[in-house]
């Protein structure tokens, strides 16, 4: 005999859970927080776990206790990691997911997956820097690297993340969303490029750190040189369009501001604060 009830309802009345049987029925997963913390020269802050067999560091941060949000997970790793109570987390650089069967886990490791928020810990001052004071029964040391060695130091999901979050800072862009390591969403530009930043402090840079000349149309500046209209290679030329298709601008629509251009050398003397004559700019080029 048909029931009276229709379809809908009779759906509705089998599918009723107590709040203990719904709870039984979801997934649960891992949650950890991190941060991207650099000097003043971009590098990126790593420490070494003395619990971790296979020598790897990590990025400052740790596992997210029960009601605990992530935000408040990262600020508490750091204090309790690296004795910094007050630095300021400005955003989520990175989400990301890692499955239960992802390669990078431990043997014998059971994991259910984990979620992973990566926030923007900032820039370290020179004396906070030396104050870090680690705890010696968990972390044996910290370094700031520049991100190809940090990559190296780091199991390969765990540099894909870094990555992609210090890149994220990097460029200004939207939170990198991430699964098991690989972007979901488009790849921005700077992963497409393998954009990686280098240290030099003893490079002959013809960057120009103080005031732009007023009479330049620059709206925001970090550095700042002339590049002549005449390129004298064509591997200068070829690295400034490189570039501005790096920062996301087709090369035929080049903003008409003065740029920082990494590799050429400038046409003016040391110290100068205007050419004789305003060349062209080329390409800006965001600076750490």
């Amino acid at each position: 005999m048909s029931s009276s009830l229709p379809p809908s309802a009779r759906v509705a009345s089998q599918s009723v859970l107590s709040a203990a049987q719904y709870a039984a029925t979801r997934h649960a997963v891992w949650l950890g927080a991190a941060a991207i913390i650099t000097d003043q020269v971009g590098r990126v802050l790593l420490v070494h776990p003395t619990y971790h067999e296979d020598d790897r560091w990590l990025l400052p941060g740790g596992v997210v206790e029960p009601g605990e949000h992530p935000y408040d997970t990262c600020r508490r790793e750091i204090t309790e990691e690296l004795g910094l109570s007050n630095l300021p987390l400005t955003g989520v650089l990175a989400v990301h997911s890692l499955s239960s069967h992802q390669a990078d886990l431990r043997s014998g490791m059971s994991c259910p997956g984990e979620i992973r928020y990566v926030f923007d810990g900032g820039t370290l001052p020179a004396d906070q820097a030396e104050a870090i004071c680690l705890p010696r029964e968990e972390l044996s040391e910290f370094a700031f690297f520049e991100t190809r060695d940090a990559v190296q130091r780091l199991r390969s999901v765990d540099g894909q993340i870094m990555l992609a979050a210090y890149r994220a800072r990097l460029g200004n862009t939207a939170t990198a969303h991430l699964a098991d390591g690989q972007h979901i969403l488009d790849v921005p530009a700077l992963d497409h490029h393998d954009v990686h930043v280098r240290y030099r402090p003893m490079w002959d840079s013809p960057l120009n750190h103080g005031p732009v000349p007023e009479r330049l149309p620059v709206q925001q500046a970090w550095a700042w040189c002339f590049v002549p209209d005449v390129m004298q290679a064509d591997s200068v030329s070829r690295r400034l369009v490189s570039q501005a298709q790096v920062v996301g601008q087709p090369p035929g629509s080049l903003p008409q501001t003065v740029a920082g251009c990494h590799g050429s050398r400038s046409p003016f003397p040391k110290g100068s604060t205007a050419p004789p004559a305003i060349p062209r700019p080329r390409a800006r080029v965001p600076a750490v």
